[in-house]
């Protein structure tokens, strides 16, 4: 039976994980004068951002997080004061057809064309598949229609039958606003966001730290933690606690790995797990010898639309001019893909790109130089990707922000009430947002 140590002092806050949300909570909490503590199950911060520094690879390779989707101005502004060069992804984008990659000028036009017609007011809601089952647009769409599934599926990470109609009329494609359509990425790494977020935290950060228990009345939290040496448990005291799990963890139960107990469960809570689910993911990382596709399609390739396939989208490092290709399928179909395991999946996303290119598997396995991916499923302190709301769920990640007698609070992308779920600046504001509310609770 493992050793118990409380901590006498009693802290103004603690902060559960250091991913983005944990950190940016952090700095708020540091910055009014608050005494904090920040418990982390990973040996490292940043989570779900999860980058590579190849020696001899001039960019990054991101294994999570990669792009700065729309107005995301808290990360841009983040990279502005660091110093991170961040450039546009424009580009071509093509379809892969039996004749080659034809262009596709035209992609958010005609993603467009089929999710302008979703209803926001819907009585009862419906979900996407069903939705799709309508046949929106008659068969003229029916193109347009097979592209909207592959990006719902995709961009949400979603699983058709469970995503809702309401959240994705009300911002899940970004219709003709152009700034929403943008991306953007950091060639150097998106870890540098989270160094620029971790600095000056150092003494208040406490990494292999993995919680197991929280209990809270008002005004008084105990966090419940195996220290590294896992032959102690530490107990936190403090007045209140930001919990900044990813919701595939939130959702799990003890004794599950990474698991926390939450005693007694908040009604905000009981709303998230309701009305959102964990997306998944699988992305993979190809690095070749030379940019072989430049020459069958265009210099100037950024995306490639297959018509199906395990890995039905695949993006260049474009506008750098970088041998490297990833590969990406989101929802049930990347849940199946992580089960096979790692070798399995990197032969599968090398065939799947043979086919969108035209060309033998065997000529591109021979140009591979190296491979990365990694399993977000099966990382205990993540459990899956990103979150997207059912149906009945649009308003769940507002409940799940909801603070919970100025004593508990729920921050990371499952809790931005602004509609930037699964992405990196709803993160930080998420956690930003949370820490001003546990202050103005304080009087601070």
């Amino acid at each position: 039976m493992l050793a118990r140590r409380v901590r006498a002092t009693m802290l103004d806050a603690v902060v559960v994980g250091a991913g983005v949300a944990g950190l940016a909570a952090a700095r708020r909490l540091r910055d009014a004068g608050a005494r904090t503590l920040v418990l982390e199950a990973r040996t490292r911060v940043g989570g779900r951002i999860l980058t590579v520094h190849p020696p001899d690879l001039p960019i990054a390779v991101e294994l999570g997080a990669e792009f700065l989707h729309g107005a995301s101005q808290v990360v841009e502004a983040i990279a502005r004061a660091h110093r991170l060069p961040a450039v546009e992804v424009t580009g071509e984008r093509r379809r892969a057809t039996a004749r080659g990659l034809a262009p596709l000028p035209d992609f958010w036009e005609r993603i467009d064309r089929v999710m302008s017609r979703l209803d926001a007011r819907r009585e009862p809601e419906r979900s996407f598949s069903e939705f799709l089952a309508s046949r929106p647009g008659g068969a003229s769409l029916a193109r347009d229609r097979a592209l909207a599934r592959q990006f719902v599926a995709g961009f949400h990470a979603a699983d058709l039958s469970l995503i809702g109609e309401h959240a994705l009329a009300d911002g899940g494609s970004p219709g003709d606003d152009l700034e929403e359509r943008r991306l953007r990425r950091l060639p150097l790494g998106y870890d540098g966001v989270v160094r620029a977020l971790a600095a000056g935290l150092d003494a208040v950060l406490r990494l292999g730290h993995v919680v197991h228990r929280l209990e809270w009345r008002r005004g008084e939290v105990r966090v419940h933690a195996s220290s590294p040496a896992g032959s102690a448990l530490d107990v936190v005291r403090a007045r209140a606690a930001i919990v900044t799990l990813p919701l595939g963890v939130l959702l799990a139960r003890p004794p599950a790995t990474g698991a926390v107990h939450i005693d007694p469960e908040p009604a905000s809570l009981r709303r998230g797990r309701e009305g959102l689910a964990v997306g998944h993911v699988a992305k993979v990382v190809l690095r070749f010898r030379d940019a072989f596709w430049e020459e069958r399609a265009s210099p100037m390739l950024s995306f490639v639309h297959g018509q199906g396939g395990e890995f039905p989208v695949w993006w260049t490092a474009f506008p750098l001019h970088e041998p490297v290709l990833v590969g990406w399928t989101g929802g049930p179909a990347a849940a199946r893909l992580a089960a096979l395991g790692r070798d399995a999946v990197i032969e599968r996303a090398i065939a799947s790109l043979a086919r969108q290119l035209g060309l033998r598997t065997g000529s591109v396995r021979t140009r591979l130089v190296e491979a990365w991916w990694h399993d977000w499923d099966a990382d205990p302190f993540a459990r899956g990707a990103y979150s997207h709301p059912v149906v009945g769920g649009a308003d769940a990640a507002r409940h799940l922000a909801r603070p919970a007698q100025g004593t508990l609070y729920f921050a990371g992308e499952a809790a931005d009430a602004e509609g930037d779920n699964g992405t990196v600046h709803g993160a930080i504001a998420s956690g930003t947002r949370a820490a001003g509310r546990l202050l103005s609770a304080r009087g601070r």
